[in-house]
């Protein structure tokens, strides 16, 4: 997984260009950002409550379908 696919998204998703990734603990949270733990596995994690979720690649998929019509 590109880490820097996760970015754009993030970056489209804060523009208001693509639909959020809420979070899964309560979807009044802000988006979810991108990271990287430290087995260099992707990671999309909530601020306000820590949540994380790894995304697959079907998951993945989509974000890369999506940030690569906006490019």
């Amino acid at each position: 997984m590109n880490f820097g696919v996760f970015q754009r998204y993030y970056k489209f998703q804060s523009e208001g260009l693509v639909p959020p990734i809420v979070c899964g603990n309560d979807d009044g949270h802000l988006g979810l950002i991108p990271n990287i733990d430290y087995e260099d596995k992707v990671f999309l994690y909530c601020l306000e409550c820590n949540y994380k979720k790894y995304p697959g690649s079907d998951f993945y998929g989509k974000i890369k379908e999506l940030t690569g019509k906006l490019e």
